[in-house]
């Protein structure tokens, strides 16, 4: 490292170049939110004066730089951000053995954070009359303490810092004598990787106004997380019934899996801090309400308690359920349908599920259909155009070949899921079976069947009322899931048609 670039050690010492090329990254997709608010825990109120910047990230680093932070203690919180491409510019400011982080990542923190100190500048640029004093911090400062561990004999830092003072804004005029929500206060937001593979789905950055309520209350709600209270159990983790407010409630708990991996954990918290971000934003009868969230312990989404399950439990008649009859599946295959349409078209850009599957379509006490989970939802390219995305996510019999293969996005994606739901209400089969012999994904056994057989898959369990509804939905299922993308209709025709039925 270069003699001159020794004597730069602190943030407010960055030269404009690299400090131009650190913000501009950080910029990007609003990286500089995590940074600031879950390493360097800043207030939200701090966080959305910064939003309203021209150059927010210039701003934090003025912010941090007021408080005497080090360029070094900056390039560890990055690290253990995972934010390699943001640590490139400050390398040349930092000793050459932390250059390791950039390459071995946050594994090698333990061992070169000792060094990592706060020091008293030797000369402050404010004046003589201030050399050698100790400067004390500002209110929302950090201040670094090196903890000694018993376990390991090794010691780290511990950052600790002093939120800014909360101050209440007035309450706007509410001429309509609606309900005003005021932002949740005080939080701070949950790590993200820098995965480059999805964009902010949340283009004009609408504050969060969902409670955020503490752990406590949720286990109070749950009665201690009780195993009588589990309503069922997936790979994100456990979804208990409550009661909270006085509401029944359903609560999305993420449990942590013994053998999951600390990026695996990450993810799906940055999913949860998405869902609850895209439900905050937008309200509709078809998409499920949530009504609070948790995530400064265990992750949680307290959302509307459905009485009937998910569509997938009354199709395959789990628990002894009573099966849906032909005209409670129209009005269910319609409610998804105008859903997913508002999804594709309620922004300038449409909202993708990238999800949708009979397990993720839940009914309410009048077998309503609410789509829900919205953790790998992303923000596609405008209607009728498509782009290439960096990994795929989803569950795969629910999924078109153009996405599984080419990993390309586009709305039809939802197009073709709804399309294999429309198979399953039709037939009440799965859209993968292991025991069938040949054709196990549902799309391929019932292309497999001839036009004058397909009568023979109908689902017996739904009565013998509204025949005429069968086959409408293997109409529009073919219709949904046809290979050829531009073939596909899009939701919004999908619904004007099925409401025509």
């Amino acid at each position: 490292m270069a003699s001159r670039d020794k004597e730069i050690e602190y943030v407010y010492e960055i030269p404009y170049l690299p400090r131009l090329e650190f913000c501009t990254i950080m910029n990007q997709h609003d990286k500089w939110e995590d940074l600031a608010g879950i390493w360097m825990q800043y207030d939200f109120l701090t966080i959305q004066r910064l939003k309203k910047e021209k150059n927010p990230s210039d701003e934090l680093l003025t912010m941090w730089g007021h408080s005497n932070h080090t360029i070094l203690e900056l390039f560890v919180l990055l690290a253990k951000m995972k934010h390699y491409p943001a640590m490139m510019p400050l390398k040349p400011f930092v000793e050459e053995k932390y250059h390791r982080l950039i390459f071995e990542g946050e594994g090698n923190l333990q061992k070169n954070l000792t060094h990592c100190l706060i020091k008293t500048p030797k000369k402050l640029k404010i004046g003589a009359q201030n050399c050698n004093e100790n400067i004390p911090l500002l209110p929302g400062a950090y201040r670094v303490k090196k903890i000694r561990s018993e376990a390991t004999k090794e010691e780290s830092l511990k950052i600790l810092n002093n939120h800014f003072p909360q101050v209440k804004k007035p309450q706007p005029s509410n001429l309509n004598n609606l309900l005003v929500v005021t932002p949740v206060q005080g939080f701070s937001f949950p790590v993200a990787l820098n995965t480059n593979n999805t964009s902010s789905i949340s283009p004009n950055k609408p504050e969060v106004t969902l409670p955020h309520v503490p752990f406590s209350e949720l286990t109070s709600a749950t009665n201690e997380w009780s195993k009588h209270n589990v309503l069922g159990r997936g790979g994100f983790g456990t979804v208990y019934k409550g009661l909270w407010k006085n509401t029944d409630v359903a609560i999305k708990r993420i449990d942590r899996r013994g053998f999951e991996s600390e990026e695996s954990y990450i993810i799906q918290r940055q999913q949860v801090w998405k869902e609850v971000k895209l439900l905050n934003s937008i309200r509709h009868d078809n998409i499920l309400p949530l009504y609070a969230f948790n995530l400064r312990e265990t992750p949680c989404l307290v959302c509307q308690l459905m009485h009937n399950g998910s569509l997938a439990d009354r199709l395959f008649l789990k628990r002894k359920l009573t099966p849906l009859n032909w005209k409670q599946r129209h009005e269910i295959a319609k409610g998804t349908a105008n859903g997913l349409q508002y999804l594709h078209t309620v922004r300038d850009k449409p909202l993708i599920h990238c999800d949708i599957k009979s397990a993720n379509i839940l009914l309410d006490e009048n077998f309503i259909p609410k789509i829900g989970d919205f953790g790998l939802t992303r923000e596609g390219p405008q209607i009728n155009y498509m782009k290439q995305v960096s990994k795929i996510h989803g569950t795969k019999p629910y999924l078109p070949h153009e996405f599984l293969r080419g990993k390309i996005l586009s709305t039809k994606v939802d197009t073709y899921s709804y399309g294999i739901v429309l198979y399953e209400l039709a037939t009440g089969l799965s859209a993968y079976d292991d025991t069938r012999p040949e054709n196990k994904h549902l799309k391929d056994f019932i292309d497999s069947w001839s036009d004058k057989d397909l009568p023979l898959l109908l689902d017996k369990n739904a009565g013998e009322q509204y025949l005429q509804v069968y086959t409408n939905l293997i109409f529009l299922g073919n219709w949904c899931t046809n290979k050829s993308v531009k073939n596909r209709p899009e939701m919004e025709l999908v619904y004007q048609t099925i409401k025509d039925l």
